[in-house]
């Protein structure tokens, strides 16, 4: 029986306690949001930043997106592959990565360096399913305080996935996780609250409850807190632990 690995680099919302912000890193090569933590928390693991193929951006907000500086700076003085890493997200990605690497480092001419590792922007259309490396990828836009946020569904070896980066409780969720093997909820209140860029415990109770008969393995994390209680069905993300997914 094979598996595929996936490691919390980080379980926190913006608000952190300590814990790294929320980033994914699963099969060891496919990175869920690029918070400023993440390259940090790679490293930390004994992950080479080169070894990533794909990295999906939800959206544009600093918890999981301000990475990219790092990211870039990493691919540009020390991580070297001949392959490009391909950075997904909504439309505007490439610019405001572009802005936001001239802000991080002035100074250093981006344009003027040959990368040790190339970088090629993915700005996807919703709904629409795309090939990205070998990934299959379809964007689902989510109700975050109006931003272009995306979930992510996508297949990686065969196993169905469903990554809802940040949002409040919206039906397209419920489209997003529909048959998914695997789900990776926000939980940005683990106690009950009215959030309508979020989600709480009660909300996620429900579609728990929704998808185990179907047997979707759920995983919680962005939480603004630790969970206090378990949730059957439900596995609470900590920072630094990897799980194993079963994909025979």
């Amino acid at each position: 029986m094979s598996s595929i690995s996936l490691l919390c680099l980080g379980s926190a919302s913006a608000l952190s306690d300590g814990r790294s912000w929320n980033s994914i890193l699963l099969d060891g090569r496919v990175l869920l949001d690029l918070p400023p933590t993440a390259t940090i928390e790679l490293r930390r693991h004994g992950i080479d930043p080169a070894a990533l193929d794909v990295v999906f951006i939800s959206h544009l907000h600093a918890d999981h997106a301000f990475g990219l500086p790092f990211l870039l700076l990493e691919y540009i003085l020390r991580s070297a592959r001949e392959t490009p890493a391909l950075i997904v997200g909504p439309p505007g990605l490439a610019a405001h990565s572009q802005a936001l690497f001239a802000l991080a480092w002035p100074g250093l001419d981006v344009s003027r360096l040959v990368p040790k590792r190339r970088v090629e922007y993915v700005e996807l259309e919703p709904r629409r399913e795309t090939r990205v490396a070998d990934l299959t990828v379809t964007a689902i836009p989510m109700a975050h305080f109006g931003l272009a946020a995306y979930g992510y569904r996508f297949t990686c070896r065969g196993a169905t996935f469903a990554y809802t980066g940040d949002t409040g409780d919206c039906r397209e969720i419920d489209e997003l996780v529909a048959d998914a093997d695997v789900a990776i909820i926000e939980l940005t209140h683990p106690t009950p609250k009215k959030d309508p860029g979020h989600l709480d415990i009660a909300r996620v109770t429900r579609l728990v409850e929704a998808v185990r008969a179907r047997g979707t393995r759920v995983f919680a994390t962005h939480m603004s807190a630790p969970a206090s209680a378990s949730l059957e069905g439900a596995t609470f993300c900590r920072d630094g632990i990897t799980y194993r997914i079963d994909t025979d």
